[in-house]
């Protein structure tokens, strides 16, 4: 089953997980300066730490590319979620390793996977199961094993803890003041384990985190984020789903 938190965002860059691949910080390009930038590297990750800690729903993409990337690993993740654990999702994987959609509302969690997906991850014995599972949701708990790590995918803390394990690991600098896709931003550097990491964190409104690059070891990623903003609601029907596990 695919990884979480590195599979999410790679180190930050353990790959989270998406997406889109534009966020915004909401509204900030609209606001005053929120004063971060005059703060130190250490400090504006700290306060991109909190500003993540208090958001209501978080909206994240990523992109992912590497030579040594195998079909186990996202190369392309999209995930909106909020604090009642309400979530939609898609994951892309590397080589033929296909592409799913995830739905999660509180405890109980729907998987739609393509043939490729369910070809590598069904157990050999369920592989004449493919054809018909494929273009349902498959419904379980976030419990139930195979689905446990894929309803993490729905966590903002998972994101948020990876986020803060990236900007912990060694020495923070500040580096320029620019905008990421118009939003005014600062950027922090690091070397969390021998990966080179830019946060870029907004210098308007909230000072939420716009934006993760992870480079090193032939890999590169790229998360963007928003949040508070709506996520979409969306309930598979009885007729569209079969249990997990069939």
């Amino acid at each position: 089953m695919p990884r979480t938190r590195k599979a999410t965002l790679g180190a930050l860059g353990a790959t989270l997980c998406a997406t889109a691949l534009v966020g915004t910080a909401g509204t900030a390009q609209a606001q005053d300066d929120n004063g971060v930038a005059k703060k130190s590297a250490a400090d504006i990750a700290a306060q991109a730490e909190e500003a993540f800690n208090g958001a209501r729903s978080m909206h994240v993409t990523m992109e992912r590319q590497g030579s040594g990337l195998g079909r186990e690993d996202p190369t392309s993740l999209e995930v909106s979620a909020d604090r009642s654990d309400n979530c939609v999702g898609t994951v892309g994987y590397a080589a033929d390793g296909g592409s799913l959609e995830i739905i999660r509302h509180g405890d109980k969690v729907w998987l739609k996977a393509d043939t490729a997906w369910l070809r590598n991850n069904l157990p050999s014995d369920q592989a004449n199961d493919i054809q018909k599972l494929a273009g349902k949701y498959l419904q379980g708990t976030a419990q139930d094993q195979g689905l446990s790590d894929l309803a993490r995918l729905c966590s903002i803390d998972e994101y948020r803890d990876t986020l803060k394990d990236a900007t912990s690991a060694g020495t923070l600098e500040k580096g320029s003041e620019t905008t990421v896709d118009g939003v005014p931003v600062i950027e922090v550097t690091g070397k969390p384990n021998g990966m080179d990491l830019t946060l870029s964190v907004a210098t308007t409104g909230t000072a939420f985190p716009v934006r993760a690059t992870m480079n090193g070891s032939g890999e590169q990623q790229t998360s963007n984020f928003s949040f508070d903003q709506p996520v979409p609601d969306k309930t598979p029907t009885a007729g569209e789903t079969v249990p997990w596990g069939t």
